[in-house]
């Protein structure tokens, strides 16, 4: 699929400096420049595909851990499971030592989904030892789950106020006070599980390696996952130091001395996996009728970021558009003015939209039917320059909120390959899985003003 794409970039002479960005194309009144809109065809479908082992160079791991209810997408079960190794790897630190306590850190993203303005709302948790491997280099998605020990957890569960949470972020300048979940782990049973893997690494010349062999992980989850709060942390698994970063600081002291020392088991993104398991229930919400509908063209759309509402869009007639010179083409979403109705004013959209192709079959040459592939305006995928371009950021247009994406190349290839049909799907972003409350105008909504669209302006050949 990349191959085929990256062949037809190179084919057509496209040069990166002469995409012109959406917001400064042509006017419309030019001579010689034209303006048509396409309409679009809506459905709201229900995507858990999510991959939430994810780990790229500056972007930070972000997890979502608890539970809670949405008033119109329905309620959300979520929970982190990661690694750690130790950060003094095959050391004899523990010889003639006694150890203390043990303390789990889970760092706050500075992320928090639902009712923000509930200054009671609180969140429970506990935290297990996962009976299951996973692995740095595997992929986990959004509906996966593993095993955890429910019979010795590795702590009693722990209420924390989301809230001062939020409130402490970027306040607290002491490195030992970063905001986040912190909890007191069994010590027994905790060390039993890092002894024994120590134990059993011991002399090897890989001993990270072979140390997370012998210890699996820890799974952290709401105490009681059938009982839903009004908001949703987000946690931040990599860090720069020993307070920003998962992993569980084990404080001991040596038999010829008493001062406290620290063993950090953290969260090493080169050997720990990682992965959120997020679920979600909706049937008795206001979505499902979305899900379920069998409507030609709906009426409302909703989006979420992964796992969780996806729009389907088909866009016919673009074979209506002379061949020629492609300044912009725009899909235009409106968000409802009633908006607030549907998911109330606290709740927050995604930051932007994503967009993902859809073979017919036809185009692109090589995709079949149905399968995904990557739209030519993301491209180079190794640059994040086509992001600037390709916008899916919401923008006031007359009064009314308005989310963008410019996607030139892709129709412009397809006027070249003959093809009358786009499909896409529409997402939210990626960085905090299951997030965001958006509610749009479909493609058959009774004001036309609120109706998706692909507003294109041309030129046309001599």
């Amino acid at each position: 699929m990349v191959f085929v794409i990256m062949a037809a970039l190179s084919g057509s002479g496209c040069k990166e400096n002469v995409l012109i960005n959406s917001k400064v194309s042509p006017a419309i009144n030019t001579v010689g420049i034209y303006s048509v809109n396409l309409n679009c065809i809506t459905h709201t479908f229900y995507d858990d595909t999510a991959v939430t082992s994810t780990n790229y160079s500056g972007v930070p791991i972000n997890q979502a851990v608890g539970t809670y209810t949405d008033p119109f997408f329905g309620t959300m079960t979520a929970a982190t499971y990661f690694q750690v190794i130790q950060t003094d790897p095959g050391s004899s630190i523990f010889e003639n030592a006694i150890i203390d306590s043990a303390i789990l850190v889970l760092p706050y993203s500075g992320y928090t989904m639902g009712d923000l303005s509930n200054s009671t709302a609180t969140q429970t948790y506990q935290a297990f030892y996962m009976t299951q491997p996973i692995s740095h280099d595997s992929v986990y998605n959004s509906y996966e789950t593993k095993g955890i020990d429910a019979t010795f957890p590795l702590s009693e569960p722990v209420t924390i106020n989301v809230k001062s949470l939020m409130d402490s972020f970027n306040t607290n300048v002491i490195a030992s006070n970063y905001p986040g979940l912190r909890m007191k782990l069994k010590l027994p049973v905790f060390w039993n599980h890092i002894h024994t893997a120590d134990s059993m690494a011991a002399g090897s010349s890989s001993f990270t390696t072979d140390f997370i062999k012998y210890f699996n992980g820890i799974c952290v989850r709401a105490a009681n996952t059938n009982q839903f709060g009004t908001v949703i942390p987000y946690f931040r698994l990599d860090g720069n130091t020993i307070y920003n970063q998962a992993g569980v600081l084990l404080y001991y002291h040596t038999t010829t001395s008493d001062s406290a020392l620290i063993e950090p088991y953290y969260h090493n993104v080169i050997y720990c996996g990682h992965m959120n398991s997020v679920s979600k229930s909706y049937n008795h919400y206001p979505v499902n009728a979305l899900y379920h509908s069998t409507k030609a063209n709906d009426d409302i759309i909703a989006i979420q970021n992964l796992p969780g509402a996806t729009v389907d869009v088909v866009v016919p007639g673009l074979k209506t558009i002379p061949k020629g010179v492609i300044a912009k083409a725009e899909l235009m979403f409106t968000v409802l003015d009633n908006y607030d109705n549907y998911v109330g004013a606290t709740f927050l959209g995604p930051q932007k939209l994503y967009p993902t192709g859809i073979g017919n079959g036809v185009y692109p040459t090589g995709i079949n039917y149905g399968l995904t592939y990557i739209l030519a305006d993301y491209y180079p995928i190794t640059s994040t320059s086509p992001l600037g371009v390709l916008d899916g950021y919401y923008h006031n247009i007359n009064g009314k909120r308005v989310y963008t994406i410019n996607i030139p190349r892709e129709v412009l290839y397809s006027l070249q390959s003959n093809n009358d049909t786009l499909h896409l799907h529409i997402n939210g972003t990626g960085d905090y899985y299951g997030a965001s409350h958006l509610v749009m105008g479909g493609g058959s909504y009774s004001d036309t003003a609120y109706r998706p669209k692909l507003f294109i302006v041309y030129s046309k050949l001599n």
